[in-house]
């Protein structure tokens, strides 16, 4: 991508359209659905995430929506009202890429530094904000964090593959000049409504793991198993509930989604994972400040 052009209106967008995946849309689909759910959620909770990856991707949107708003600067109001979907587009898929790596168990010292890198770039980009800095930290935290030298760890953001090289239901970066393609990726999104069910689908599944630990006598295996598959249920609605939240805030709806939500995070078992949904809500009321600004930007376009 060049970062020489003068304005918004110089860039060359790239045709044909790729396809374009958040990572907390490509965290849950790697469920198996083979076997039975108890088996299913627990090979889940015991997967390894390429957190590196992820958050190398949110660094690279996160450059990209700073260049964006640079080019903005030099560019006329028309010129940018007609681009803030792509400005929408990537801060959701920062937003996504930032929480995949909240939520993502660490496995390994790097992934704990990562998580910390990440926290650290967060913070920044949040400013003054000291009650949505706070939820960062609670939904960054994580037994082991405090031992990780993060801000030592380097990450660089990771770059834009060729469209060849690009897959379906597979996240990778993208820049401004793929804004046709974020235009499109922001339209497609499946309706909040829908990932918030199923958050509750699998929140049943997570109770029903909790009382068979709690009610059976199992030998040791069984009983592993169960705790990883009540983890791993768990994990799932997190990263729906979150996401909810993103599209939500994107959406042209006018869902009021906030109170199901909130009502569904309170079964989640574990501390971080509502502190992580939390974080979500507010990143998302963030996402719906650009979105109502381009609402109103169209108003006074009309009246001209």
């Amino acid at each position: 991508m060049s970062n020489t052009i003068a304005s918004l209106a110089d860039l060359e967008l790239e045709l044909p359209l790729r396809p374009i995946t958040d990572d907390l849309s490509a965290f849950t689909r790697s469920l198996s659905l083979s076997g039975s759910a108890e088996q299913g959620y627990a090979a889940f909770a015991a997967q390894t995430c390429a957190v590196g990856d992820v958050a190398s991707r949110a660094r690279g949107y996160a450059e990209e929506i700073m260049r964006f708003l640079a080019l903005a600067d030099t560019s006329s109001k028309s010129q940018v009202a007609l681009f803030l979907d792509m400005l929408i587009a990537l801060s959701l898929l920062n937003t996504a890429s930032t929480i995949a790596v909240a939520l993502a168990p660490p496995r390994s010292a790097a992934d704990f530094a990562t998580r910390q890198r990440v926290l650290v770039d967060v913070l920044a980009a949040i400013g003054d904000d000291a009650g949505f800095a706070n939820l960062a930290r609670k939904a960054f935290f994580h037994g082991g964090d405090d031992d990780a030298s993060g801000g030592r760890h380097d990450l660089r953001a990771a770059s834009v593959p060729g469209i060849e090289d690009t897959r379906d239901r597979i996240p990778a970066a993208v820049g401004l000049e793929q804004g046709m393609s974020l235009a499109a990726f922001l339209k497609d999104q499946a309706p909040a409504g829908t990932l918030i069910e199923r958050a509750a689908l699998q929140l049943d599944d997570a109770d029903g793991f909790a009382r068979e630990i709690e009610s059976a006598d199992l030998d040791q295996e069984r009983l592993d198993r169960l705790q990883r598959a009540h983890q791993g249920a768990c994990l799932l609605a997190t990263a729906d509930l979150a996401r909810a939240c993103l599209i939500a805030a994107v959406s042209s709806r006018n869902d009021h989604l906030g109170d199901r939500v909130a009502d569904l995070s309170r079964r989640l078992g574990e501390a971080r994972l509502r502190d992580i949904v939390a974080f979500a809500a507010q990143a998302a009321d963030r996402l719906s400040d650009l979105r109502r600004m381009q609402h109103e930007a169209a108003g006074r376009s009309k009246l001209l």
